[in-house]
Parts: structure tokens; C-alpha cells; sequence
């Protein structure tokens, strides 16, 4: 049976959790410190979007370790609903592990390649879900018959679609599933895939409104060229919102803060620009402050004036 999800929640998250190592290198040392994180942009977006004020769900899931009980918790720590958190043992091949590097001021973050279990049949099974919310927020990384349908799904209810792109399933996601998209939040990575397996025009990455124009349902696209700045184009305009001098402390979970935040400011119904600039202030304060989950904003810690 469902646990209880009151009316009305803001956001529902769907996305990966995993376990990962981060691993800080020192010039003439081999590890200067190695720590477990909580990772995977499921929990990444939902926290950041429960710190700057949104009302969230998550829906992923996990296994039965006290690794992953640990996960769970601290998600329910932050305000986040995780009663319909999935209990399922992942795939993870052990034959490797992977790794993920963002220069050398960096840490790096190695795990294994977990693959997310969700199929069209658990977004079948979460109506509940999509019935007590208005925003869809997801991982773009999800398998693809999951994204389809519960974007699908999502439209049916009237729920605002909001893809996350900072990585992407091995699968093509095909173009029936854009048309129920309604915002893209994408890291240049992840469009540079596209650029190479689904024929996407070279010219997105400079100018995202070609990719409204590629999929009419797109109100908007924010790319978030790391450190450097994000552009904003909702098909007509486009704004450049650069990030200057802020201290880069730490750029790994740069687009989920993004799309967070530009979720938590679309739901308050502001303008795409004005929500645009949220989540460039909510970046600057991110780039600032070390850690990934822990430089993640409250909304009264931002120089935000909206």
C-alpha cells in the first residue's frame, strides 16, 4: 500500500541514488583524503530543491543495506518525501569502477556503474505521485522507457516536465519523449552527446534556442557551461548570465543546482528569465562553498533580490 503524499507538494524528483567515493589528490602525495558521498542527481536535485523551498518527493530506488537506509534518512532529514523510495537491488557490474574527474582543483569521484532498475511499469505505478504534484523534475540518466512513459504520464496529469541533463542513459532517448518535455537544464557534456548520437545541430552549443526550435513543445533551455556561465533562451530570446569571479570552490553537481533551482522559481510563477537568474545566483553561491550536497543553498543564504 502507498503511503500517504498530501496535496499539492511542489515538485516530484525522479532520479538515481548511489553511494560514491571522492577522492582529493595533493601534489607529491597519491590520496590526500577519500570520503563517501551520497550521490546520484536524484538526491542531488531533490535536496537542492527542498533547501531553497520547495515542497519535494523523491522517487528512485535502492537497495536494503544500512548504506542505503543511511541515504533514505538523511533525504528525510532535509524535508524530502521518500515513503515511495523503491527497495530493489541495483546492477552494478563489479568488474570495473567509474570515474569522474572535473580538473585538478577537483576531487575525483569514483562508484561503481550502478544502472537504474526503473522501468515503463514503475511509472505506471506511481500515479498517486504524479496526481499530488505540479512539477516533474528528471534525471535525464534514467532508462529510457521510464522517462518516456512518466513523461507521457506526467503531461496526461498536467505536471510541468523539467529535464535534467547532465548525463544521459546509453539508450538514445527518442524524440517522442521530448514532446512532452517542457524545460531542458543541460550541461554542454551532455549536449555534445547528443550532438554525436542523436544529430543534433553543433550550433546548440552556443545557441540553445535552436533547440527550441527542433522540439516545439520546449518552453525554454538553460545550459550550464559549468564555472563559466549559463545561457538562457526560451526559442525567441537569449540571455547570457555569467558567473565573473565567484571563488570555484566545487563545479561537480553544478547543473542539478541549476535545475533545482530554476524548478523552485518556475513553480512560484515567475518568468523564465527571472527564473534563469535564481538559478545563477543559486549556482554562485554553489561554485563558492566546498562539498557537493553540503555547498548546496538554503534560500536565505543566497544574494538573491526576486
Amino acid at each position: 500500500m502507498h503511503q500517504h503524499v498530501e496535496k499539492e507538494r511542489t515538485v516530484l524528483v525522479a532520479g538515481r541514488l548511489y553511494l560514491e567515493l571522492a577522492v582529493e589528490h595533493k601534489r607529491g602525495r597519491a590520496v590526500d583524503k577519500a570520503e563517501w558521498h551520497h550521490a546520484g542527481d536524484g538526491g542531488h536535485l531533490a535536496v537542492a530543491a527542498a533547501r531553497l523551498g520547495a515542497t519535494v518527493s523523491l522517487f528512485t530506488h535502492v537497495g536494503s543495506t544500512v548504506h542505503d537506509d543511511d541515504m533514505v534518512r538523511t533525504l528525510a532529514g532535509e524535508g524530502i518525501h521518500v515513503g515511495d523510495i523503491v527497495r530493489r537491488a541495483a546492477v552494478a557490474p563489479v568488474s570495473y569502477v567509474r570515474e569522474e574527474f572535473h580538473g585538478t582543483r577537483q576531487p575525483v569521484a569514483l562508484s561503481l556503474p550502478v544502472a537504474s532498475t526503473l522501468t515503463a511499469d514503475d511509472a505506471d505505478e506511481i500515479d498517486h505521485l504524479l496526481l499530488a504534484h505540479r512539477w516533474l523534475l528528471l534525471d535525464a540518466a534514467l532508462p529510457v522507457g521510464f522517462l518516456d512513459a512518466i513523461a507521457e504520464r506526467a503531461q496526461l496529469y498536467g505536471l510541468h516536465t523539467v529535464v535534467c541533463m547532465k548525463k544521459l542513459p546509453e539508450e538514445h532517448i527518442p524524440r517522442r519523449t521530448w514532446k512532452n518535455v517542457d524545460y531542458v537544464v543541460a550541461s554542454p557534456r551532455a549536449i555534445e552527446t547528443m550532438i554525436r548520437k542523436a544529430n543534433w545541430p553543433q550550433e546548440v552549443l552556443h545557441d540553445p534556442a535552436r533547440l527550441c526550435g527542433m522540439f516545439p513543445a520546449l518552453r525554454g533551455v538553460l545550459l550550464v557551461r559549468s564555472a563559466t556561465d549559463l545561457l538562457v533562451s526560451d526559442g525567441r530570446a537569449q540571455q547570457r548570465l555569467p558567473l565573473g569571479d565567484c571563488a570555484v570552490v566545487h563545479v561537480r553537481g553544478v547543473c542539478a543546482v541549476a535545475a533545482a533551482a530554476m524548478v523552485v522559481a518556475l513553480s512560484e510563477a515567475r518568468g523564465l528569465f527571472e527564473a534563469a537568474r535564481f538559478a545563477h545566483a543559486a549556482v554562485r553561491f554553489y561554485v563558492s562553498h566546498a562539498g557537493t550536497r553540503a555547498a548546496m543553498p538554503l534560500r536565505r543564504e543566497m544574494e538573491w533580490q526576486g
